[in-house]
């Protein structure tokens, strides 16, 4: 009985083998038509013909191919039937993992041709399976395939082509896919292109849309996996579940759906929802994968044209072109995705390079969409552009006024700068300048002199504290440099605590200090800075506590040592004061910050003085913070890494108080400050030099035209000519009026302006050189000893220097030797405020200078007070506070404090708008000026 069923298997065979395919020029579609298909399990192909039909007796039979994926072999007999030897066997027609052909023949006992091609493996032709083959003509050959893969996107094809065809075939192919590809690229740069400029949603998604089916398609040909050698099976269907949820986003924007049918734009959630809840299949059921996407991307296109057709009905015109594209699109996918879920056969050869071409036509067509929408809105853009105008034309007046207030501000600004570093700058000039001549006077000792060398410090270091205010810019910018020198450490703490003890006594408030014995006593940083912060942090511990005390503490920081060497120094400041809430903490460094609105108000200040602290520590690599509770206190402190110094030489480029030049100048002195005018010309006449005064720059035109001068000074800013324009005409060699006969004369700008904007602008006018204010003794004995080369250099001849000062300066002044006899010894100070007002006396100043200084005060404040009077009714808040500003600087000399701070109070409120307050002291501040007035009309002399 087995025998008989063998039998009749070899028979089957051999029938099979008695009708061969014919393989004619024209080549064979599918060797499926004439073969068989079995079930491939893991049995190795025969190792000849003689033994294929028993093996083949062996297998079972499939009757097709499951789409979700397995093995299987595929047997076909075909005979050589033309005159050509090199044939081409094509897998082809969807994606297959693996295969290996067998090519039996001719004759019973030659051993198979073996071919191996698929997915995973190296291809003989560029995006192809195809594998070449040697067919004798006239023999048969049995043909034995077998392939395997977890899915197929539809039943494989394997056909037979003579390899001249397939090279043609594999070229045409080749250009359309890579046309494709390439097409779909571009198209998605170009309307990137767009979307940086225009912004617009649907271009960015119409962009995302055609990349993402570029790069599936160029997946789906091995583009990747030929090119790169990177195989990753899993991957290749997330882009097609990921092109409905981009499509969708592009079509919810362009169709402006949500405006036109707002259940339409509710149903088309679903594509945004259903693929990315599918799309893991790719990666944990990946023989679905395919059939789960075939089935979204049926339902995305069939969505997208019904949402089309309905908004086009609609009358939005663009959706003409989206309809087309997405006609492009399904009339290949309606061919063709119905054989993916199996339900009817491949319509088409090289189904998925139909369905490339066609999508490839959608990207084109919606890229026109894009265009017409453009077309479109730029039709309406006259009318909107009219809308707009009227809209305009109501609000121009509105944004005329706005910008020219935003103009005048910013003027204001960049003049606030120049003129507030000259204003200050200007008073505290005399001020340091006088402080410096007192200090010389040999009879000045005790309590006396201590209290003046406070006040020059105080002094000098309000100057370095204004410096670095109008250069926090600098700081922001990132280009403030730092000094390194060597300094006292415990004598710069005694200086901080010694400038603001006076603030302290004036409110009884204990000053304590707490020096660790460890500290080192000279390190080497930047001395300036160190000061700056530790003032501006003691300031406003002082400021903010009522009483009780104000503590710092200095110490070496708990933190292990640094490998640099250098000491960690920590510096605590403790108060007693209302403390800070935890809300305010965060942003107390910060510029313009305080902690409550009402702070300014009471206190003052600018809300800059934190800030720069922690600019400051921060560019010497140190930290800083603040701990406080809300009616306890507030404790700052900030760390430093300062390396060891040594005791700093004696600054030997400083001239002594006789040091005189060699050659005696005559200089003129262009300055409308009377106290600069004492200053400088005391500092000039003293390096022994002749020295005019004038007020103006007109006034030194005068003076150069009518007489015979070395050198000018010339202030930046005076009233009737500043000196830049007086520099300028005297380059010029003067004007109609006033004949300039050395247009070459060596010019000094002496300001306040201190800035390198402002240096820059004296020196583009023609002057030669820069001193800003107050004067550095040093830097003007230099700057005079260079001009005194410059004009030996020119051949002209000078005087030598006379051997003892001459009182030029105090008889320019009216004054004469008459009163300067030999100072007394100084009384003890008697109190101010029951004293009769007087002129404060200061050293280097004879009894007539302060006489001319009384008689000055005398005629100025009134018209000051008038100026101010004037501007409170007028409502002219900032002209009624400069008023009182300049009364302020001239009550700043009286002996009695009362008007002084009078005026600055109500320079403060006027500063703030506070006119109505302003008005109630004016009767009090007409009476203390009244008092000063009385008393000094009754002094001898004025």
């Amino acid at each position: 009985m087995q025998f008989l069923l063998l039998f009749a298997l070899l028979g089957l065979a051999g029938a099979a083998q008695a009708a061969p395919l014919p393989l004619t020029q024209q080549g064979i579609v599918h060797l499926g038509k004439g073969g068989q298909l079995f079930l491939a399990a893991n049995e190795a192909a025969p190792a000849d013909a003689a033994a294929l039909p028993a093996w083949l007796a062996r297998q079972r039979p499939a009757g097709q191919v499951d789409l979700f994926g397995g093995a299987y072999w595929l047997h076909a007999q075909v005979r050589n039937d033309s005159n050509v030897a090199a044939w081409v066997i094509d897998p082809n027609d969807t994606l297959i993992d693996l295969v290996d052909l067998y090519v039996y023949g001719p004759g019973p006992q030659a051993a198979p041709q073996t071919l191996l091609t698929g997915y995973q493996r190296p291809h003989e032709y560029l995006l192809h399976y195809g594998r070449n083959v040697q067919l004798a003509p006239g023999a048969t050959y049995d043909i034995l395939i077998r392939f395997s893969s977890p899915y197929y996107a539809r039943a494989p094809l394997f056909g037979m082509q003579t390899q001249q065809d397939y090279r043609k075939l594999v070229g045409k192919q080749n250009f359309l896919i890579v046309a494709s590809i390439g097409a779909l690229l571009a198209l998605g740069l170009f309307n990137f292109f767009i979307f940086s400029i225009t912004l617009e949603k649907a271009s960015a998604y119409y962009v995302l849309y055609v990349l993402t089916y570029g790069l599936a398609w160029a997946m789906t040909f091995h583009v990747f996996a030929d090119l790169f050698d990177w195989h990753q099976l899993q991957l290749h269907y997330v882009p097609f579940f990921l092109l409905p949820v981009f499509s969708t986003l592009f079509y919810m924007h362009f169709l402006r759906l949500r405006d036109y049918s707002r259940l339409l734009y509710r149903i088309s959630k679903v594509n945004l929802v259903l693929p990315l809840l599918l799309l893991p299949s790719c990666f944990f059921a990946l023989s679905y994968a395919h059939t789960l996407a075939t089935i979204v991307i049926s339902i995305w296109m069939l969505l997208a044209l019904i949402c089309g057709i309905v908004v086009w009905r609609c009358g939005y015109q663009p959706a003409r072109f989206f309809v087309l594209a997405f006609v492009a699109l399904m009339l290949p996918g309606f061919m063709i995705l119905p054989a993916n879920l199996g339900l009817m056969p491949a319509m088409v050869a090289n189904a998925q390079l139909v369905t490339l071409l066609g999508g490839t036509l959608d990207g084109l067509l919606l890229a026109f969409a894009l265009a017409d929408q453009i077309r479109l809105l730029r039709n309406n853009l006259e009318q909107r552009v009219r809308e707009r105008t009227l809209a305009l034309t109501l609000s121009n007046d509105a944004l005329l006024k706005a910008k020219e207030h935003a103009e005048v501000v910013s003027r204001h600004r960049i003049d606030f700068l120049s003129a507030m570093s000259h204003d200050i700058r200007t008073p505290l000039a005399g001020v340091i300048g006088m402080l410096k001549f007192a200090l010389r006077d040999q009879s000045i000792k005790g309590r006396t002199q201590e209290y003046l060398r406070i006040g020059l410090h105080n002094g000098v270091s309000l100057l370095t504290i204004l410096n670095d205010i109008l250069d926090f810019s600098k700081i922001d910018a990132g280009k403030l440099t730092l000094e390194t020198l060597d300094f006292d450490l415990l004598a710069l703490i005694g200086d901080a605590a010694g400038i603001v003890q006076g603030q302290a006594d004036a409110k009884s408030l204990l000053l304590r200090r707490e020096l660790a014995l460890d500290l080192p006593r000279y390190v080497c940083a930047d001395p300036t800075r160190l000061r700056q912060i530790l003032i501006n942090l003691l300031g406003n511990a002082l400021k903010f506590t009522a009483n009780a005390e104000v503590q710092l503490e200095v110490r070496r920081a708990r933190t292990p040592p640094r490998r640099d060497g250098r000491s960690e120094i920590e510096f605590i400041i403790s108060d007693t004061g209302p403390g800070i809430d935890a809300d305010t903490l965060p942003r107390l460094f910060q510029k313009f910050e305080q902690a409550d609105h009402s702070t300014t108000r009471r206190y003052g200040g600018t809300g800059l003085g934190l800030a720069i602290c922690k600019e400051l520590v921060e560019l010497m690599k140190g930290t800083i913070g603040v701990e406080s509770r809300v009616g306890i206190g507030s404790r700052f402190h900030f760390t430093l890494p300062l390396q060891d110094g040594s005791a700093p030489a004696a600054d030997a480029r400083r001239p002594t108080c006789q040091a005189r030049h060699a050659y005696r100048l005559r200089i003129l002195c262009a300055e409308d400050v009377r106290t600069n005018q004492i200053i400088i010309g005391t500092l000039l006449e003293g390096m022994g030099h002749a020295v005019s005064i004038v007020e103006n720059g007109e006034e030194a035109l005068r003076a150069l035209a009518t007489g015979a001068y070395d050198c000018v000074l010339m202030d930046g800013r005076m009233p009737l000519m500043d000196g830049e324009q007086a520099a300028r005409l005297i380059r010029d060699g003067g004007n109609s009026q006033f004949a300039i006969a050395d247009a070459q004369i060596p010019i000094i700008a002496l300001t306040a302006n201190a800035s390198e904007h402002d240096r820059q602008r004296y020196l583009a006018s023609g002057m030669d050189d820069f001193l800003s204010k107050p004067v550095d003794e040093a830097l003007l004995f230099e700057k005079i000893n260079a001009i005194i080369d410059l004009l030996l250099a020119r051949g002209q001849a000078l005087p030598p220097a006379m051997p003892a000062a001459d009182d030029t300066l105090a008889r320019q002044f009216g004054l004469d030797d008459a009163n300067s006899a030999a100072q007394t010894d100084t009384p003890m100070p008697a109190d101010p405020m029951t004293t009769r007002v007087h002129i404060l006396p200061l050293a280097g100043l004879s009894p007539q200078h302060l006489q001319r200084i009384a008689q000055a005060f005398l005629m100025e404040a009134p018209r000051r007070l008038d100026l101010a009077c004037h501007a409170v009714r007028d409502g002219n808040a900032s002209a009624a506070a400069a008023a009182f500003h300049a009364l302020k600087g001239s009550a700043g000399y009286l002996s009695r404090p009362t008007l002084h701070s009078l005026c600055h109070q109500m320079e403060t409120l006027a500063s703030n708008g506070r006119l109505d307050e302003v008005e109630q002291f004016l009767p009090q501040l007409q009476a203390a000026l009244d008092v000063a007035r009385r008393d000094l009309e009754d002094q001898p002399g004025t």
